[in-house]
């Protein structure tokens, strides 16, 4: 908008600054129109914003009661070992018996040798030489060694240096310095044996050949041990103490042997907890979402007191962003009328969420729990509350039938989906752009216009002033001649 300057009251007693002003302010009036249009296309952006992020949160809800939810189980404690379970483990009691724990092979220079951590062990002058550190499993370290990098020190760096399968440190014992090498794998096929290719001299102090057994420059001071257990009678051996591959959807850790040979029983009962959760969350979200519905969807009656014959209220200033939308309409019907169906077997007792004791008010929509009647249908009939929710792959349940309601709205991260309300959001901005044009063309127009009439008021204040002074001056004269 342009700064109105230049002019004030002329001699002639014309406020033509003020008169500006009124003609400016007039002018902007022009405006109205698109900035209205620009306010309610911004106000739609921001409630269907609002309406997406109340339905991602009910998404992940529904994510929840689609599996996960019924697939928890809680597991009993155990001393020798203890277990974690992952969706799609089942009920059950499990004996278990720990008859070794896995551990890593390490092996230590010999102390009475070495009084300077920092001294060279190797033959100056003898160029690189390369320490091999190879596993039963056939992997194989080969680290370079400069005639300054034989000391111990020197040595469990560039073995750290090169983040291999084997971990280095260096100790001071009451004998001297000593190499600690141990593996990173654990159990047998982690065993490691040590050479030193290109310098007799250094490994006189770094070699060891598990063949040869004490007959070593280095010793064992820690056994390559794989994990033996025994589960429901039969006997395994792994080479880790974290076991994944024995009992479907559980890992095992182990923790110490059993005690005097005596097996424990890990029991997997259905943790119902997690699924009641679940649905107080999803009753939660749920009617959260149909909040943020109800009040972009609002509508209120337009005042008509006062007015006039031939005057047409205008819409009431309440009124919700997106009211009469036929998008909103129609998402909300889908997902009421999904939240009101019928699921599951025609024979179960658990059906629909009314079952469960959820009530759905008939005008609003708004969800009310009764926690005592869930807790009973979950303890009485838990498999039924899982089929009602997640259904079957020929007849999916509530949740994943809402869930898919709301991916084709509010689209899904994961599977990369936009969905419906981006395209829609998208749109308004296109819009938005438009309009914002619109508003930058008219307003240059509107400060063209003022502009110009700034210039004719200039010119009217001289004109004006020269009258003035014409008509002071032909006063004087005759006032001399009077």
């Amino acid at each position: 908008m342009a700064t109105i300057s230049g002019l004030g009251v002329g001699t002639g007693g014309l406020d033509t600054a003020a008169l500006l002003t009124q003609i400016a302010a007039a002018e902007q009036t022009r405006l109205t129109p698109y900035t209205n249009r620009q306010s309610s296309f911004q106000a739609k952006i921001s409630a269907w914003g609002q309406i997406t992020d109340a339905m991602k949160t009910l998404q992940t809800t529904t994510k929840q009661l689609s599996g996960d939810a019924f697939n928890t189980q809680k597991l009993s404690s155990n001393e020798a070992f203890t277990a974690t379970a992952s969706a799609g483990a089942l009920s059950g009691t499990h004996k278990v018996v720990v008859t070794q724990l896995a551990s890593s092979h390490s092996l230590a220079t010999d102390g009475s040798k070495v009084s300077d951590a920092d001294e060279r062990l190797g033959t100056n002058g003898s160029g690189n030489r390369t320490l091999v550190i190879a596993h039963k499993n056939g992997e194989e370290m080969r680290i370079d060694l400069a005639d300054d990098e034989t000391s111990l020190n020197q040595i469990a760096k560039k073995i750290n240096q090169a983040e291999g399968d084997v971990k280095a440190s260096v100790v001071r014992s009451d004998e001297g310095y000593q190499l600690i090498l141990t593996s990173k794998t654990s159990g047998e096929e982690g065993q490691m044996s040590v050479r030193v290719e290109g310098d007799n001299k250094l490994g006189e102090v770094l070699s060891y050949d598990p063949a040869l057994g004490k007959n070593n420059n280095m010793s064992e001071v820690g056994e390559a041990r794989d994990a033996r257990l025994e589960v429901n009678g039969i006997k395994y051996t792994r080479p880790s103490n974290n076991i994944t591959d024995i009992i479907d959807n559980v890992t095992l850790t182990l923790n110490k042997v059993s005690k005097d040979g005596d097996g424990e029983q890990l029991i997997l009962t259905k943790d119902t907890s997690v699924a009641k959760t679940a649905i107080q969350d999803f009753v939660k979200n749920y009617n959260a979402l149909l909040t943020q519905t109800s009040s972009a969807s609002k509508w209120v009656a337009n005042d008509t007191s006062g007015l006039q014959d031939g005057e047409v209220a205008t819409p009431n200033s309440q009124n919700g962003a997106l009211m009469g939308d036929s998008t909103l309409r129609g998402m909300v019907d889908e997902i009421r009328g999904i939240s009101n169906g019928i699921y599951g077997d025609s024979d179960a007792d658990i059906r629909a969420l009314a079952d469960l004791g959820i009530k759905i008010d008939a005008a609003t929509g708004q969800m009310t729990l009764d926690e005592t009647k869930l807790d009973k249908a979950l303890a009485d009939n838990p498999d039924q509350v899982e089929k009602m929710f997640v259904g079957t792959s020929s007849n999916p349940g509530l949740a994943v039938q809402l869930g898919e309601v709301i991916t084709t709205y509010a689209g899904d991260e994961e599977k990369k989906i936009e969905g419906t309300i981006k395209q829609t959001k998208d749109g308004l901005d296109e819009q938005l752009k438009l309009v914002k044009t619109q508003i930058d063309k008219t307003q240059k127009l509107i400060d063209a216009q003022v502009e110009r009439y700034r210039k004719q008021f200039q010119n009217l204040d001289s004109i004006m002033t020269q009258i003035t002074g014409t008509s002071n001056s032909m006063a004087a004269m005759l006032m001399q001649y009077s």
